[in-house]
């Protein structure tokens, strides 16, 4: 029989773990919005402390951070070529983002549309797998880790003006219909959801500026799209477009409250489309970044 290296079987071995730090960080995920919905299902007002959801929510950006890690450690490169990995690292961003603010404010009601778009996100990537990592690309390794670092940081903060926004809307209906039963109790006011939604626009834009600049240099630096790919570069410049867009109305003073929360979850909705349009069409549906 033919002897298994030692480096291959070490390597089996950190890919299991990582998948394993994977699956619990999801359960964490799946837990935090359960426990957050918990109110909403039995109809009545959520308890003040929310230890709980703190909790799950900082175990599960803890061991996807330990899964992100393991996997850099088991393949040498970061998490963020590729569907997989890059998948999870978007993921692992939202969560840490919803996890500031859900400490920070002590609002926990984010968890309901965070935590459910998270464990889309790495459902995906576990189904579609990790593989192999893609072969360093030399000495402009840390243009491309700028690039898609930002980029994916960008999309984030998008992500959590999208969760504000959902809420918001939510909440507004139910004051216009005079609810003011569990949904009313346990979601934050319209104005600071309103805030959080201009923070996330106002920090996301410049932060996806910076990644799709730095994209549009990278590709400059090499053979041109073909390097970066015509579909992650597309996704990037119409995400800044939509982004830029929504941000540019609200810093005029043009786009507030009801009004912003529609372009942003209009928005949220434009980008994820039209990211997944341009890579079907480009790489069709076994290949994503």
């Amino acid at each position: 029989a033919t002897a298994v290296p030692p480096t291959s079987g070490r390597r089996r071995l950190r890919g299991r773990v990582f998948t394993v730090l994977h699956l619990a960080a999801l359960v964490c995920y799946a837990l935090t919005g359960i426990l957050v919905a918990g109110p909403l299902l039995r109809m009545r007002r959520p308890a003040a402390s929310g230890a709980l959801p703190l909790a799950f929510g900082s175990a599960a950006v803890t061991l996807h951070f330990a899964a992100l890690l393991a996997y850099a450690r088991s393949f040498g490169v970061l998490p963020l070529a590729g569907v997989a990995p890059a998948l999870s690292s978007l993921a692992f961003l939202t969560g840490l983002l919803a996890l500031l603010v859900l400490w920070l404010t002590r609002e926990w009601a984010i968890a309901l549309v965070v935590s459910p778009l998270i464990v889309l996100l790495l459902l995906t990537s576990l189904s579609v797998g990790f593989g192999r990592a893609p072969a360093n690309v030399g000495p402009r390794d840390a243009w491309f880790v700028l690039h898609v670092g930002a980029s994916l940081l960008g999309i984030a903060l998008l992500a959590v003006a999208f969760a504000a926004s959902a809420l918001y809307l939510l909440q507004h209906r139910q004051l216009k219909g005079h609810h003011f039963g569990a949904i009313f109790q346990l979601f934050p006011p319209l104005e600071q959801l309103d805030r959080l939604n201009y923070v996330a626009l106002v920090v996301g834009f410049p932060t996806l500026t910076l990644g799709v600049a730095v994209g549009v240099g990278y590709a400059g630096f090499d053979a041109g799209v073909h390097e970066i790919g015509a579909a992650r570069l597309g996704w990037g410049l119409a995400a800044w477009a939509v982004l830029g867009a929504v941000a540019g109305l609200r810093l005029a003073g043009r786009l507030r409250g009801r009004r912003a929360a529609l372009g942003s979850v209009l928005g949220f909705a434009l980008v994820v489309v039209s990211y997944a349009t341009l890579v079907l069409l480009e790489h069709g549906p076994a290949r994503f970044l």
